[in-house]
């Protein structure tokens, strides 16, 4: 999809119309109608519904709003920072470390104290750059050689590119809830289908987890909550885990980590390993590694033995 199909879609859906679309990008109503048409047919669904009221965004159009609005921000800003390099040191700055050999990044859901030690590790090794972000991200800046690896949840949804994954450890899930809140041991399926048969299931908005199909699915399918509510930061998952009818699995490691699940008013508690353990991996691109990716692969390593406890 190219930068002027989406500014035609981010215009249309701001403006709720094909004629004022056209307006404001000096453009033709049949020339904006067209390339929401190919859109459309690129994408396999349609991404407005047209009524007298103008044009409103289809479920699809809403869900892909946010990913399409976001990546031409961010390629609009790292366009002017390229265009504005030299004028002052700070873009200077920001841009070499953007642009440094090799980069490692982190998933969000993996950073607590102990990453401190890995800070430290990648610091000694020249020219390595270590950035926190999505697991959706990650994967995709792995992917493009953007990131040298990635260290993320594992997710078992096929690659369209050649990865090689290292696990470096393992997690069982946890059950969060409000503190207090009655639920029977051990935790069954026929116990935690009781308790989530009157309680909305907390799902984070990410693809490591929400479409993790290996445990996340079945698991759904087995407890049957009363409802769901999404969001897409642990802290407010762990804030609504304080509220009567709330509660969620995820990772353990993660409710370790994180100080929100510390807080006055949530629990959570080990899940039995054979409701899956859930592996952290590192990822990266499956060629022959070079000197420098054998180095930072050693530092991640050590790191993890004493993070994951293996």
């Amino acid at each position: 999809m190219d930068v002027e199909t989406m500014r035609t879609f981010l215009s249309v859906a701001r403006n709720r119309s094909i004629s004022r679309a056209a307006q404001e990008l000096f453009a033709t109503q049949p020339t904006i109608s067209l390339r929401i048409k190919r859109m459309e047919a690129e994408l396999g669904f349609a991404v407005f519904s047209r009524s007298w009221r103008g044009a409103e965004l289809t479920p699809q159009g809403r869900h892909v709003l946010p990913t399409i609005a976001d990546h031409l921000i961010r390629l609009q800003t790292a366009t002017a920072m390229a265009q504005q390099d030299g004028g002052h040191s700070g873009t200077s700055s920001i841009l070499d470390a953007h642009a440094a050999l090799e980069s490692v990044a982190v998933d969000e859901w993996i950073v607590g104290e102990g990453i401190a030690q890995l800070v430290q590790a990648l610091d000694a090794i020249e020219g390595v750059h270590l950035t926190v972000t999505d697991s959706a991200r990650l994967q995709s800046m792995v992917a493009h050689g953007v990131c040298t690896r990635g260290i993320t949840y594992a997710t078992p949804a096929p690659q369209a590119w050649s990865a090689k994954e290292t696990v470096l450890w393992e997690e069982p899930l946890a059950v969060v809830h409000p503190r207090g809140e009655s639920l029977a041991e051990p935790y069954s399926t026929a116990s935690l289908r009781e308790f989530f048969a009157s309680r909305k299931f907390i799902l984070m908005d990410d693809p490591v987890f929400t479409d993790h199909a290996g445990i996340t699915g079945p698991m759904l399918e087995a407890i049957t909550p009363a409802g769901t509510t999404v969001v897409d930061h642990t802290s407010i998952m762990a804030a609504l885990c304080t509220l009567p009818g709330h509660a969620t699995i995820v990772p353990a490691g993660l409710c370790a980590r994180k100080p929100a699940f510390a807080q006055d008013g949530v629990e959570w508690s080990e899940l039995d390993p054979s409701w899956g353990l859930l592996p952290v991996v590192m990822i990266g691109a499956a060629a022959e590694p070079t000197a420098a990716e054998r180095e930072i692969d050693g530092a991640v390593l050590a790191w993890a033995r004493e993070e994951g406890g293996i």
